[in-house]
């Protein structure tokens, strides 16, 4: 949780984004039309859940993304909490109460149906040697220390005729450890999914999801080799309100095979681009 005694590391965490947030703004005048393209989206989740983990409860995400030929810069933000019942904990055994705001900000490059980017991640309530974490501190950690983690993605759709998408993402700094023999040792967490999106009438999309982890990972707590961690079914309603607008509603039944988890989560936002 932020408080007034961590102003120094708050003013570190917030800089950033607030630099970036300018910049894009002036990015937005000076592109050409037919070379610039961008995307904002606002939302309240009913809970925090990603790549079948329990992350939080009540939520408000948001994203702003500004693209340039095919290289964009991506901003995403939430903040909620961490739970609906208190005394949950997660899968490092770190109890789950308060607010999780975060920050995450990704580079990367677009052609065609591949993308490939960059993610840094920052937690605004995790803490590393009895501080807030510092915005660029990659150092490895264990479950639950640092606030700071990074992965490279890569993510493929096939077409429109053939909705198909897969996604592989693997962490490379940051915390992403646990201790083996007394020792910290670096996970390089990985999380592979496909998915399929089915389009039906009224802008209705039907979408099925497979994710796994191919080895030790924070998806498993760093318990099992392999798992399948995620299958989830979701359901979304988009409405056109204004030219640029879209407002969109949302329901996601999930389950998790590893932790033999149940989950679900209700979605409603507003889209621009």
């Amino acid at each position: 949780m932020l408080s007034s005694h961590h102003g120094e590391y708050k003013q570190r965490g917030l800089t950033l984004p607030f630099v970036v947030g300018v910049m894009l703004s002036l990015f937005t005048y000076s592109a050409k039309a037919q070379d610039f393209s961008w995307y904002a989206h606002a939302e309240l989740d009913a809970n925090y859940i990603w790549r079948g983990l329990y992350c939080g409860g009540l939520s408000l995400q948001a994203e702003a993304e500004v693209s340039y030929r095919g290289f964009f810069l991506n901003s995403w933000w939430n903040l909620g909490a961490t739970d609906w019942n208190y005394g949950r904990k997660d899968a490092a055994g770190k109890s789950l109460t308060g607010f999780n705001p975060e920050v995450d900000m990704s580079i990367g490059y677009s052609y065609k149906g591949l993308t490939i980017l960059f993610m840094h991640m920052y937690y605004f309530d995790r803490y590393a040697d009895g501080k807030m974490s510092q915005y660029f501190d990659w150092r490895n950690h264990e479950p639950g220390g640092g606030g700071v983690t990074t992965e490279w993605r890569v993510k493929y759709r096939i077409s429109d005729q053939v909705p198909l998408r897969l996604m592989w993402c693997t962490r490379v700094w940051g915390r992403d450890g646990y201790i083996s023999d007394g020792v910290l040792k670096r996970a390089y967490s990985t999380y592979i999914e496909v998915a399929y999106d089915h389009s039906l009438p009224q802008d209705m999309t039907l979408s099925g999801t497979i994710g796994l982890t191919p080895w030790k990972s924070l998806y498993t707590g760093y318990q099992k080799q392999f798992a399948v961690v995620n299958l989830a079914v979701a359901l979304n309603k988009s409405w056109k309100v204004a030219e640029h607008t879209r407002v969109n509603l949302g329901g996601t039944i999930m389950f998790n095979p590893s932790s033999m988890e149940p989950l679900w989560n209700i979605t409603t936002g507003i889209s621009w681009n």
